[in-house]
């Protein structure tokens, strides 16, 4: 029986990152994996890359920014982080479905937690602006920040820090995440898994049917 529901943030309650680079990248007349290596390096754990620095807490946004800004140069396109992240702030699709869900899963009892890759910059801005603004954080009563904790997905002792601040075993929480080597991570230590894609509203339905037993039509 699943007890606690684990969310990533980019991607599940924000747009896709991986959508908004493959398409720069297209653009550019470069793969996804050239540009995506080259911004974010190893999703798996590339030690060193100023992008896993900066989510570690490693790296400040200041420091870490230039750095990515040359392996970007480096593949030969001229572009700024800056706008990069902006195209990332782009959505097409409604997120509503995800807010209610996790409304869903509040009023059933579950609890509930935010697990992100994240930048410490990134949590508020002002303005209105930051993750956690995104977040339906009233529902959350545990957050895993990689950027505060010094671990990040997929390693699995994240996941290990993740279980105890929730207080339950591994296969009584579900990950849900767009990134297929976060989940590989999660799954790694016993969880459950649900992998949103572009448009969230499937992963959304067989989420419901695992966590509250909906039914799939």
């Amino acid at each position: 029986m699943i007890r606690a529901v684990c969310w990533d943030v980019g991607g599940v309650f924000t747009g896709s990152p991986h959508d908004a680079i493959a398409a720069i990248a297209a653009e550019h007349g470069l793969t996804h994996a050239q540009l995506s290596g080259a911004v974010f390096g190893d999703l798996a754990g590339e030690r060193g890359h100023p992008w896993h620095e900066l989510e570690v807490g490693r790296l400040s946004l200041r420091e870490a920014w230039p750095l990515i800004e040359e392996r970007i140069a480096a593949i030969g396109i001229d572009l700024s982080m800056r706008d990069i992240m902006r195209r990332m702030g782009a959505d097409p699709f409604d997120r509503s479905i995800v807010h209610d869900t996790a409304a869903a899963f509040a009023e059933a009892g579950l609890t509930q937690a935010v697990v992100t890759n994240n930048v410490r910059e990134f949590a508020d801005m002002g303005d209105g602006r930051g993750w956690r603004r995104m977040v339906p954080m009233e529902h959350m009563t545990v957050v895993v920040d990689s950027s505060v904790v010094g671990m990040r997905k997929p390693d699995a002792e994240i996941f290990a820090h993740l279980l105890s601040e929730l207080g339950v075993d591994a296969d009584e929480a579900v990950l849900v995440d767009d990134t297929p080597v976060n989940l590989d991570g999660a799954r790694s230590v016993g969880m459950q898994t649900v992998l949103v894609g572009s448009d969230p509203a499937p992963a959304m339905t067989k989420l419901r049917s695992l966590v509250l037993g909906d039914s799939i039509d």
